[in-house]
């Protein structure tokens, strides 16, 4: 009787315009058709144990960002409930309760493995793939029903990586300072300054306590602002990123001003938001990543060099502005060129070239540039009327030579992809002691340059400075190829935790949070049409 009154409910499912068991919508009937049809209609969730393990996981969610009742949390207490005694008579409700058991499972494996989101929705440049996208899902729920481990096995498709598990340990934190009332905004006032006393004191002492960057009391004047409450402030700004006056990095000093007054009344559920996307975005990049890749934290303003899960290099980079923001992509560096030329893009042209060379005639020849026709025949610039032309219909190539003066530098390191991204050196070095790097066209700029070069290349040849010193001081352009192709992947993430578990709050440099966490919060998941492609 169970198993046709299952089949049943399988097929008024499949021919259902929207397909909803006890009001629930279910993410893809197909999938669960064919996870059904496989056990020859059988109930899956005979045990109580099973069911329990079930409900268990879903309530875990929480800790993984998620909210639980996308996974029918509260229907499925009812239903337990009421069709736990009675499981495997074939009830209208312990059927209801079977499928939708079901659906949580096939949902939250879904997303726990790949994301709540498809990133390509929010992205249409994104292209990163995974493994997991690929998984069985029917067959991951026939082993877990198998053995039992079923909150288990969920748990083990969410990344290992440490990153994920310390925005998770830090989430609960948070979840708890907002249980317990968040934290109160401090007024805004006069800079406050070790030594200072002020009626605002107090209020930034129990903030600072709250977030955990201070934990001592003060034995004096609770209105005075001493010096360990200063040494608190600083921990916080560098977490935050944000400093008094001056944009300059390690330019913080403790005292509080109109930036850092700003990041201390972001309320605590803001912060809490922001954890949750980042788990996401953990979801969508950190699964099957190579022991060797390139690393290029946007929001981080930092690249990473990894060998053998080991970091070589890292440094400082500079990424596009916010009206040019670098995009998040996967792809290979394949080979560095030295003394580079740089051919001005068409949107640079417009931009920002063709009004200088308008207002100053001498700004080509100042600037180390040249014009070549579209046979590649060198032209001469004092003939072209350049007021009639937009750097989309110029019918010329404006090249600048290699050399210190070079926009990208004295090296490139070249990674195919359609929006043309590259890593590179650069001439404004002196912005890289900037605190936020965002200035960029869109390629990456990078700080060591030189250092990645020698790491990148060698393989087969000893590469030194010394060499790469000799190469740049023929102020030829040279390519070499890597041995084997770098991974790289430019990533983006507003909030990490440090391996000593500080987490570490980023600007949204690129406004992009917000769209994550509207998509995070809609109760419809995405989850259908993918869902349909890793059933088995």
């Amino acid at each position: 009787a169970a198993d046709e009154a299952l089949r049943e409910q399988i097929e008024l499912l499949q021919s259902a315009d929207v397909s909803r068991i006890q009001g629930e919508k279910i993410a893809a009937p197909a999938v669960l058709a064919r996870f059904y049809e496989q056990r020859f209609f059988s109930p899956a969730w005979t045990e109580v144990a099973h069911v329990r393990s079930m409900i268990a996981a879903i309530r875990d969610a929480e800790s993984h960002g998620l909210i639980p009742n996308h996974y029918h949390l509260d229907t499925l207490l009812q239903l337990s409930r009421r069709s736990i005694p009675a499981m495997a008579s074939g009830s209208h409700h312990a059927i209801d309760l079977d499928i939708l058991l079901t659906d949580s499972f096939f949902r939250l494996a879904h997303d726990l493995a790949n994301g709540r989101i498809e990133p390509s929705r929010l992205n249409p440049s994104w292209n990163f793939t995974s493994d997991a996208e690929t998984l069985n899902l029917a067959a991951l729920l026939t082993a877990a029903l198998a053995d039992g481990r079923i909150r288990e096995r969920l748990d083990d498709l969410a990344p290992a990586h440490p990153l994920y598990r310390r925005l998770k340990t830090v989430l609960v934190r948070y979840r708890q300072i907002a249980v317990k009332g968040g934290w109160l905004p401090i007024p805004e006032g006069p800079l406050l300054e070790t030594g200072m006393r002020d009626v605002r004191v107090p209020l930034l002492r129990e903030r600072l306590k709250r977030s955990g960057d201070l934990n001592i009391d003060t034995d004096g004047d609770p209105l005075v602002f001493e010096p360990s409450l200063a040494r608190a402030v600083l921990r916080f700004q560098e977490r935050t990123r944000v400093d008094r006056e001056s944009a300059l990095v390690d330019d913080d000093d403790g005292a509080v001003g109109k930036a850092t007054l700003e990041a201390l009344n972001v309320p605590v559920e803001a912060r809490i938001r922001q954890l949750r996307v980042n788990l996401e975005r953990c979801r969508w990049l950190f699964h099957d990543q190579p022991p060797s890749f390139i690393l290029v934290d946007m929001a981080g303003y930092r690249g990473y060099l990894f060998k053998d899960d080991e970091i070589v290099w890292r440094a400082r980079v500079q990424v596009g502005a916010p009206y040019l923001e670098t995009p998040s992509l996967r792809s290979a560096v394949k080979y560095v060129v030295f003394n580079p030329t740089w051919t001005v893009p068409p949107g640079i042209l417009g931009r920002s070239i063709l009004p200088k060379i308008r207002k100053d005639p001498s700004y080509l020849q100042k600037n180390h540039m040249q014009v070549f026709d579209r046979d590649g025949h060198l032209y001469d610039p004092s003939t072209v009327e350049w007021s009639r032309y937009t750097g989309r219909n110029l019918p010329f190539s404006i090249v600048q030579s290699p050399g210190p003066h070079n926009a990208v530098g004295r090296v490139k390191f070249i990674m195919p992809n359609k929006h043309f991204i590259f890593l590179h050196d650069t001439p404004h070095k002196s912005e890289f002691g900037l605190k936020d790097r965002a200035f960029s066209a869109g390629c990456i700029r990078v700080d060591k340059p030189f250092k990645l070069a020698k790491r990148l290349l060698d393989g087969q040849e000893r590469w030194t400075i010394g060499r790469i010193m000799e190469i740049l001081a023929t102020n030829e352009t040279q390519t070499f190829f890597l041995p084997e192709p770098m991974p790289v992947m430019l990533i983006y993430l507003t909030a990490m935790v440090d391996d000593q578990g500080q987490v570490h709050f980023r600007q949204d440099i690129y406004k992009r949070d917000g769209a994550v966490i509207e998509a995070l919060d809609r109760f419809v998941s995405s989850a259908k049409t993918n869902m349909s492609q890793s059933a088995g």
